[in-house]
């Protein structure tokens, strides 16, 4: 697997299908046959900051999950391991552990490991940090999934 490191956000909608205002992976970083590094600016313009705690804004757990299935399915889509007319889709959460609130303006480091792999179907551990300090540990599966 041969990339020109970084990719951009141009790049990385040429693999999932994820477009504004989902699509939450700026840049990778790293990537291998099993890991991958990706990085997020925390926009605060995005509109969901004017209804999630808007005094206080904060990224929402879900969304947190989001990015790190978005940079697992990165890992096999850069293989080339996707069939036509199929993506890699999330499929369930087997745990998630938000340790620090993630806001508006900051960086996010997506850190993702793909654990196992069995006919389609797919099992992660990601971490996200900010400034070197963890914010979320999830586990997660995905599976291939027709257009």
């Amino acid at each position: 697997m041969t990339h020109e490191l970084p990719l951009n956000r141009d790049a990385v909608m040429r693999i999932i299908p994820h477009r504004d205002p989902m699509l939450f992976i700026d840049r990778v970083l790293q990537i291998d046959e099993t890991t991958i590094t990706a990085q997020t600016r925390v926009d605060p313009t995005w509109p969901l900051f004017q209804g999630h705690f808007p005094e206080l804004p904060i990224m929402p757990g879900v969304l947190l999950i989001e990015t790190t299935a978005q940079a697992g399915s990165l890992i096999v889509g850069l293989r080339g391991d996707v069939p036509e007319g199929a993506f890699i889709g999330f499929s369930g959460v087997e745990s998630a552990k938000f340790r620090r609130a993630v806001k508006p303006g900051d960086v996010m480091d997506i850190h993702v490991e793909l654990v196992r792999e069995r006919r389609g179907f797919y099992k992660y551990e990601g971490v996200i940090e900010v400034d070197g300090k963890r914010a979320a540990d999830v586990k997660f599966t995905a599976a291939q999934m027709k257009l």
